[in-house]
C-alpha cells in the first residue's frame, strides 16, 4: 500500500515539473498552432495532473471558431427530438445519452493561451462529467480549481 501512495506523489511531482517546464520551455512561442495529436496528448496529461484521470476522453476537434478559444459541448437529444424537449440551458444527466466534445481554435496568441484554454474546457467537462452540475457555467465549482491550477503555473479566468 505504502508503495502505491509514493508512486502517485511521485508520478504528482513528475507532472507538476513536466508542465511547469513546458511552460516555460515554450513562453517565446508566438502564434501557436495546436494540432489535434497534440491537443489529445495535453489533454491526458492535465487530465492526470489536475483531474486524477476522472475525466473520459471526448471526441476533439481543431478548428477555427469566431468568438471563443474553445469549448465544451454536452449533446443529450442528438437533434432527434422536438427543439424545446429540454431547457438548453440545464443538462438532464438522466439521459443515457450524453456524448461530450471539445473544440479547441485553430490559432492562439501564445503556448500558454493554449494550454489554459484547454484546461478552462476540462473544468467544464469535469463539471458535467464527473460533478453533474446541471449548468457547467462559471460558478463556484469551476473556480475550485483555481488553485489547483496556480500549483501547476496555469491562471484559470473566464
Amino acid at each position: 500500500m505504502k508503495k502505491k501512495k509514493k508512486k502517485t506523489k511521485i508520478t504528482k511531482k513528475f507532472l507538476k515539473v513536466r508542465v511547469k517546464n513546458a511552460l516555460k520551455k515554450r513562453e517565446h512561442i508566438k502564434t501557436y498552432r495546436p494540432s489535434l495529436p497534440v491537443v489529445q496528448s495535453w489533454f491526458r496529461t492535465l487530465n492526470r495532473a489536475l483531474f486524477n484521470r476522472k475525466l473520459t476522453e471526448p471526441m476533439m476537434e481543431v478548428k477555427r471558431l469566431v468568438g471563443d478559444w474553445g469549448r465544451c459541448c454536452a449533446d443529450w437529444d442528438n437533434r432527434k427530438c422536438r427543439k424545446g424537449t429540454y431547457d438548453q440551458n440545464v443538462i438532464p444527466y438522466t439521459q443515457a445519452s450524453i456524448t461530450y466534445s471539445l473544440e479547441i481554435h485553430c490559432k492562439f496568441p501564445s503556448w500558454k493561451d493554449f494550454i489554459e484554454t484547454l484546461a478552462h474546457e476540462m473544468v467544464h467537462l469535469y463539471q458535467m462529467q464527473v460533478i453533474e452540475d446541471p449548468y457547467s457555467n462559471h460558478n463556484q465549482n469551476f473556480y475550485s480549481f483555481k488553485s489547483r491550477f496556480k500549483t501547476y503555473g496555469l491562471t484559470l479566468h473566464r
